[in-house]
């Protein structure tokens, strides 16, 4: 097993709770075990859950329409629960209660086509001024808030859109420039942090620390120190490659990033639905651009996870207008 395959260290950890004496120890210092977004849980970790199940109590919540795996249908964690239990449906939203917001979200839940109103509302725009335009009005008429700008897929359209707010003011009422900061992907930011990264080859346990420490704080350098710490004092290591650190560095940001996602960076953030996920901003501005993967249920789910991450209002800029005859707008 390689030691930064986290899927296999979870499918093990299943093995290993499907022993009942296991999963009873466990069961011991942990009696309540709750899992939220069940619904993206894979086979290799949904077996944790299944086999805990023996011995503790489990909360799960779970919605399959939520889940962008195209491979988890059908939705194994609710196919499961389904077996073992009658689920409780929970219908009351707590992350808003704005009319708009939540007529759009249970029209394309529904398979029908969302209406624009006062606080969510849908724009064409198949050129990247007028793209730029409603992008830079909306963050100018947003009346305070961060504001979330979200895509399907970073790409010509939504990029372009990013940069020409960036760079100028836009459209009738000049508003901006307004600076939008794109949300870096695990591997990117990793690079970012090894340019920084001044260590030698080899190095005392605290030279290492101190050279972690000129890092930008973050989960992952905090558990990168304590593994250093932890080497040192209990294996009795004296001194540390460099390539070691790294490879423990890479290994968590990319867990920070499974288990909790990223974190917004400004004011004004830009990312793909799927970095969105489980988190909420005051305004969401969705570019949509022409061509976006997946089957209709597919693209349904995409655009209802990226509006219902709105508290306040969402526009929706969509690049042709013969998408909107098609799902997920019609």
């Amino acid at each position: 097993m390689q030691a930064d395959d986290y899927e296999a260290q979870c499918n093990a950890a299943g093995l290993l709770l499907e022993r009942p004496e296991v999963a009873g120890w466990v069961a011991t210092s942990f009696p309540v075990v709750l899992v939220d977004e069940a619904q993206d849980l894979k086979p290799e970790r949904l077996r944790m859950i299944t086999a805990l199940a023996e011995k503790a109590a489990l909360f799960v919540a779970a919605d399959e329409f939520q889940c962008l795996d195209q491979g988890l249908r059908q939705n194994p964690c609710v196919a499961w629960m389904r077996a073992v239990c009658s689920p409780v449906v929970l219908t009351h939203v707590h992350r808003t209660s704005v009319a708009d917001l939540l007529n759009a979200a249970s029209a394309i839940r529904a398979g029908a086509a969302p209406a624009s109103g006062k606080s969510f509302k849908i724009f064409v725009a198949p050129k990247t001024a007028l793209t730029a335009t409603f992008l830079a009005n909306a963050i100018a008429w947003r009346k305070g808030g961060d504001v979330a700008v979200i895509t399907p897929s970073i790409g010509g359209y939504a990029e372009a859109a990013v940069a020409l707010v960036g760079e100028q003011p836009c459209g009738r009422y000049q508003n901006g420039p307004y600076t939008i900061r794109w949300e870096q992907s695990w591997d990117a930011e990793v690079q970012s942090l090894l340019v920084e990264f001044q260590l030698g080859e080899t190095a005392t346990p605290a030279e290492t620390i101190k050279a972690l420490q000129s890092l930008p704080a973050s989960d992952a350098i905090r558990a990168t120190m304590n593994w250093v710490q932890r080497q040192a004092s209990a294996a009795g290591l004296a001194s540390f490659m460099r390539d070691d650190v790294t490879n423990m560095l890479e290994r968590q940001v990319r867990m920070s990033r499974q288990r909790l996602g990223a974190r917004s960076s400004g004011l004004f953030t830009a990312m793909t639905v799927q970095q969105a996920k489980n988190r909420e901003f005051d305004g969401v501005v969705v570019l949509w651009p022409y061509r976006v993967g997946g089957d209709p249920e597919h693209r349904r789910r995409l655009l209802y996870n990226a509006i219902t991450r709105a508290r306040r209002w969402c526009s929706v800029i969509v690049q042709g207008k013969d998408q909107l005859r098609a799902p997920p707008f019609a």
